[in-house]
């Protein structure tokens, strides 16, 4: 199976109650994203540049909307991404499915669990 193909989605749940996108990928795997946390990892280029200046000066001020991310509308781009509009925030995000299972929070917390276990033993 090729990278493409492992990065496909078979199932795309958007619940605005639960405020998350679940997705179950073509390899059976399953990953979650809350709102919050996609509206911060918004890869528009304004976005992006915003993040980079955060981890280059943690105390630069950064405007924006205020509470939680509110999805204002999503649809499919093509067959390799979903583009979300976010209601009080960034219109511009297309979030390819590469990089969707790329900053898959579960991976990110079994990196920092791999992370943390490889210090205790050292």
């Amino acid at each position: 199976m090729t990278t493409l193909d492992q990065h496909h989605p078979v199932d795309l749940t958007l619940d605005k109650t639960a405020r998350e996108l679940r997705i179950e990928w073509v390899d059976g795997s399953k990953s979650q994203y809350g709102f919050d946390y996609l509206a911060a990892m918004c890869p528009c280029a304004n976005c992006r540049e915003k993040r980079i200046e955060m981890a280059k000066n943690p105390l630069h001020v950064v405007s924006g909307p205020l509470g939680p991310a509110e999805v204002g509308n999503a649809s499919m781009v093509g067959r390799y991404a979903l583009s979300i509009t976010w209601q009080a925030g960034c219109v511009s995000g297309i979030y390819s499915f590469d990089y969707l299972r790329s900053i898959d929070p579960a991976n990110a917390e079994k990196d920092e669990a791999g992370e943390a276990g490889s210090r205790e033993e050292g």
